[in-house]
């Protein structure tokens, strides 16, 4: 999943107490869920992150929710049937993001927990990167655990567009996941709301499908946002998916074009 930077500084120390208690008792709560890698802190929600440059120390906390028609994940659909419900919770000081994830099929046993950390290497007006750490626990008909490192880089030097490339490795495949993407510049409507088109070519390394190396989907659509508050923010958007060589070749998934759509409110204090 970008994440802004708070809007008061005054009470930070106690902010910092009980956001960690609360942190801690979402972990030990969820201990029957799991979490994915969200390298979406690159995401196209400028608006929200323009002040918080690396090393301002303001701690920032965001929660979401919301879901998916579909839950697709390197460009296959997870699930045999129905969404998925998903709920956030991102914790940002500094340079340091902490982030826990909670995802619900709606239609199905399946259940996903992903737990991060990810640390802003540098951000300036034309280049940004972050790298990562993630664990991803799932809880369906058969058990899954796997850790990833991630990394997501941006450059906005172009006034039309963002390139952005992203990168996941999986401590249990030993395979990587690359992502190219473009972000067109954002088109406003209904006075403050944002339309953000997008496209985006992704290469399996044996991370997905562990026999192959090369081309594995290709995505695009928009992303929206809609300012409810100064606080509180909606979220959407509509992919399509064209699979490649990578989930044409892997038995274990239905190899078709797919069109799916999610949406979530955001919460900022």
């Amino acid at each position: 999943m970008s994440y802004q930077a708070v809007k008061r500084t005054e009470s930070i120390k106690t902010k910092s107490v009980l956001l960690s208690k609360v942190l801690i008792i979402l972990v030990c709560v969820s201990s029957s869920g799991g979490l994915q890698a969200s390298t979406e802190i690159l995401n196209n929600r400028g608006a929200e992150k323009e002040s918080l440059l690396v090393g301002e120390n303001h701690l920032s906390v965001q929660v979401e929710f919301g879901g998916e028609t579909q839950y697709i994940a390197e460009g296959r659909d997870q699930l045999d049937d129905g969404g998925i419900i998903w709920g956030e919770m991102v914790m940002e000081y500094a340079s340091l993001h902490l982030y826990s994830r909670l995802g619900q099929a709606s239609r199905q046993n399946y259940k996903e927990w992903q737990l991060g950390i990810a640390y802003a290497v540098f951000e300036t007006e034309t280049f940004e990167g972050i790298i990562g750490l993630q664990f991803v626990e799932i809880y369906a008909d058969e058990r899954e655990s796997d850790g990833e490192f991630v990394s997501a880089w941006a450059y906005r030097g172009i006034d039309w567009v963002t390139a952005s490339i992203e990168h996941t490795y999986s401590l249990q495949s030993n395979g990587h996941f690359i992502e190219l993407s473009l972000h067109v510049k954002s088109v406003e409507f209904s006075g403050k709301g944002l339309v953000t088109p997008y496209v985006s070519q992704a290469f399996d390394f044996q991370f997905a499908n562990e026999t192959y190396n090369g081309a594995n989907h290709v995505q695009f659509g928009f992303e929206a946002q809609y300012p409810l508050s100064q606080e509180l923010s909606l979220f959407g958007h509509m992919s399509h998916v064209i699979p490649q060589g990578g989930i044409k070749r892997d038995v274990s998934f239905e190899a078709k074009q797919q069109t799916f759509a999610g949406v979530n409110i955001s919460l900022q204090f």
